[in-house]
């Protein structure tokens, strides 16, 4: 800055969000399918592959859904959001 300070900011608002965000406290993770289907998951496996740093639309061709489909689109939402009922039929394929 004009007075020789710096200034960063955490995060750039459009970069694309990556896994490693659904760690973050009071977050999931939510696959959408194309048919309407929606499903919270569990990162675990792919963290589990040292995946924490790819973004969300780099994973979506990794699900299945109980329609047929290859692929559901990913989003990260609060902890509020989660479904009081059972999940849905979207699956981490690989």
């Amino acid at each position: 800055m004009a007075d020789g300070t710096s200034w960063r900011t955490t995060g750039r608002p459009d970069a694309p969000a990556r896994l490693g965000h659904a760690q973050a406290g009071r977050a999931t993770l939510w696959a959408l399918c194309g048919c309407g289907e929606k499903a919270v998951l569990d990162p675990a496996p792919w963290l589990g592959q040292g995946l924490s740093r790819h973004p969300l639309t780099a994973l979506e061709e990794r699900l299945r859904c109980g329609c047929g489909a290859r692929q559901a689109r990913l989003e990260i939402r609060g902890l509020a959001e989660a479904p009081q009922g059972p999940a849905g039929a979207i699956f981490i394929f690989r």
